[in-house]
Order: C-alpha cells, then sequence, then structure tokens
C-alpha cells in the first residue's frame, strides 16, 4: 500500500508542478481541496449510499489519497452510508495533508417498515480448561432467555470439544488470544463487564437488534439417515452490490463435559450460580457447541446477480451427521460482508432444530 501511494503522490507532483507546495519531507500537498457529492439524501437502511469525490485545485481527483470526515469521524474509502439509528443531518469534509474541505450537510430519509427481523450472533470463544467461562456461558444463556433474536455458537480452544482448523482461523482473523471472548455480529468484541451477576451489559447488543434488516433468511433441514439436508433461503429487500458469504454451521447441545471453574467457593461474587459446583464441575452441559460446517467458518461467496431487491438466493448442503443425536443438534446460518470491503459485519442470522423447518421472519 505504501508503494502505491507513493507512486500516485509522484505522479500528482508532475502534472500539478505550478500550482502545489513541497513540505520539508518532499510530499506534494495541495493548496486546496474540494468536495462533491452525487446526492444530498440518503435512505438510513446501512447500504443506500452517498459517493464523495475529492478533487484539489487543479481538478485532479485526488479521492483515493484524502481521508473523508462524516460528522468528525473518519470513514475508510468514499462511500457514506447510515443504519436506521443514525437518521438526522450529518456533515460531510475531507482532509489531506491538514488541507481541509469545504463541509456539505446531507440528509437521511426513514426506511419503509422492514419484511425481516434483525438478529444476532454472539460467537463465544471459551474453553473447558478455562475457569472464568462458565460465567459467559451464563450469562449469555441469560441474555438468550431475555432476547430470542440473539442466538450463540460457542468455538471451544485446546480442548476435547475444539476443532483446532476453525479455532486458529478465528483467532488469526480477529485478533485474540484469550478467552473468554464474544464476538457480536462479526463486527467487534463485546465490551463484557467480567461480573457473573451483572447482566447489565446486555445493553451490548442494543444496537445490532435496532438495525434495519435489509436480508431475511430461512431453513429447510431434513435427516435421511445420517445425512442432515439443508436448504438455505436468503431474500434480499433492496439491492446489494458488496460482496456477500453466506456461512451455515452445524452446531451440538447437551454435551456433558468436565468444565473448571473458578467460581467455586468464591466470595467475590456472592450469590454466584456456581459457587459449590467444584473447582471442576464434572457434569457441566456444554450447548451450542461448534460441530461442522459445509462452507466453513468463513463462509461462501453469493453470486452478485441474486443480491437484487425482492430476490432470493438459494443454496443447499448435506452435512454428514453419523453418530451424531439429532434432537442435539441445530443449524445456524448467516450472511456477513466479505473481506477487504468499507462495510464490515453481519447482515442477519437465522437458525433451526435440526430437522425442522424456519420460515423468513
Amino acid at each position: 500500500m505504501k508503494k502505491t501511494n507513493s507512486i500516485i503522490i509522484y505522479f500528482l507532483a508532475a502534472i500539478t508542478l505550478f500550482s502545489c507546495t513541497k513540505n520539508d519531507t518532499g510530499i506534494v500537498v495541495p493548496t486546496a481541496i474540494k468536495i462533491s457529492i452525487n446526492k444530498t439524501t440518503v435512505v438510513a437502511n446501512g447500504i443506500d449510499e452517498i459517493t464523495v469525490t475529492v478533487k484539489d485545485q487543479d481538478s485532479t481527483d485526488i479521492t483515493s489519497s484524502s481521508v473523508i470526515m462524516v460528522d468528525g469521524q473518519p470513514i475508510l474509502g468514499n462511500a457514506v452510508f447510515f443504519d436506521i439509528n443514525k437518521q438526522g443531518s450529518h456533515q460531510i469534509y475531507a482532509n489531506k495533508y491538514s488541507i481541509l474541505s469545504d463541509t456539505l450537510t446531507v440528509a437521511t430519509t426513514t426506511p419503509p417498515t422492514a419484511k425481516y427481523t434483525s438478529k444476532v450472533l454472539a460467537e463465544d470463544f471459551t474453553a473447558a480448561w478455562c475457569g472464568w467461562c462458565p460465567r459467559v456461558d451464563y450469562k449469555l444463556n441469560n441474555f438468550m432467555l431475555a432476547n430470542n433474536n440473539l442466538y450463540t455458537i460457542r468455538y471451544h480452544s485446546n480442548d476435547a470439544l475444539a476443532d483446532r482448523t476453525v479455532d486458529s482461523f478465528m483467532r488469526a482473523t480477529y485478533g485474540f488470544s484469550s478467552v473468554p471472548k464474544i464476538l457480536v455480529n462479526r463486527t467487534g468484541f463485546m465490551n463484557e463487564n467480567g461480573d457473573i451477576s451483572n447482566l447489565a451489559d446486555s445493553t451490548e447488543f442494543r444496537s445490532f437488534y435496532q438495525r434495519y434488516a435489509v436480508t431475511g433468511l430461512a431453513l429447510n433441514t431434513s435427516v435421511a439417515g445420517n445425512t442432515l439436508n439443508v436448504t438455505t433461503k436468503i431474500g434480499f429487500d433492496v439491492t446489494i452490490k458488496d460482496s456477500l458469504r453466506l456461512t451455515v454451521i452445524l452446531v451440538e447441545n447437551n454435551k456433558i463435559f468436565a468444565q473448571n471453574n473458578f467460581y467455586n467457593h468464591n466470595d467475590s461474587y456472592p450469590g454466584n450460580p456456581f459457587y459449590n459446583s467444584g473447582d471442576t464441575i464434572t457434569n457441566y452441559t456444554q450447548n451450542a457447541v461448534y460441530k461442522l460446517s459445509p462452507t466453513t467458518v468463513k463462509g461462501v461467496i453469493i453470486p452478485l446477480a441474486n443480491q437484487v431487491k425482492d430476490g432470493e438466493y438459494t443454496a443447499n448442503f448435506s452435512l454428514d451427521i453419523t453418530g451424531l443425536n439429532t434432537a442435539n443438534l441445530q443449524v445456524i446460518a448467516f450472511l456477513s460482508f466479505a473481506e477487504e470491503q468499507t462495510r464490515k459485519g453481519m447482515l442477519n442470522v437465522q437458525w433451526v432444530n435440526a430437522g425442522q423447518n424456519k420460515n423468513y421472519d
């Protein structure tokens, strides 16, 4: 990236020699910059966007080497968009080498009533050897009881329930080393308060519940012998030009496994549910444990041609469930933005018990 930026800078220097200045480092600095936008209003659905263009005093396009500021905060790229909870008027300007452009004001419009419900996925990174991990299990279970639009997948690390390939990929992709950790909608880690008796941090999910659902998912599943057949359907309420990935994961419930417990006789947390459970809980129930994925946890790319308003994309998968109890299995499917794009994270998620169906909702 640094080499590319250098080439751009030297090229600009050649064509603006008589109207630009150089600082002490030899970098070409414009004397003035100006921004323009392709429209002044945008639907607050997280997808509709305004394109910002930045030019210097000679009308040379310098968008790619400028920083676009929206309401005083820098954004990635030059596409400006807002979620439904960010409605109102917003100010946009550009900055390059501390040279500021003029400021333009844009406004949002309210999207129509959503066809789908926004659901949230909490990916819990845990381990049987982790004595603090029962805290997060307990809290996530309570969070899900309080809101049926939340679901969790638990990835184990360095124990008999772990998939080492998946664990390594998730650690490298999202940059963490310790457990427990809670990744929310593949956007960022939950700022969990560390107190097993304090569930106030459930408010961390609020903004995700409030997002406008531009997509929905439906799941049809059936069991034939040792094969679980899964049909995943994705409905689009808007046209999406970003590259998207579909991930399908099978989880297993009711795994009885020994779990370390740092809350046994721990008076720092009075009334905690694991106080008299032993330093090792021998019959601890592990739920929503990652088992396998026909798409990999990264997901598979969806054809852009299918990502159109009122369109639907269907994908079929067959999962080998030999030796597994169907009654303990659930299928989770979610849609997320592919890597190396301005937009990050997930659009929506759906889950169903193996052998059952779940319609769009």
